[in-house]
């Protein structure tokens, strides 16, 4: 089974955001847990993309922006 939220927010966006509140409930009240590996200044986003098309990256990778 896959999920593909690009053509869900096309077909059914009221369910993709159904979805997303769900998700993120569940996020808040510490159900489920997002590990974050790697975290990147804006300025390193060559950097993260790079690790990311090489298969480098583990878990969740955040870009800060400020």
């Amino acid at each position: 089974m896959t999920y593909n939220s690009n053509l869900l927010s096309r077909t059914h966006p009221e369910r993709l955001a159904d979805s997303a509140r769900h998700a993120l409930r569940l996020v808040a009240d510490g159900s489920v847990r997002i590990d974050i590996t790697a975290e990147y200044d804006l300025a390193d986003l060559a950097t993260a993309v790079q690790r990311l098309a090489e298969g480098a990256t583990h878990g969740k990778s955040v870009i800060r922006v400020a």
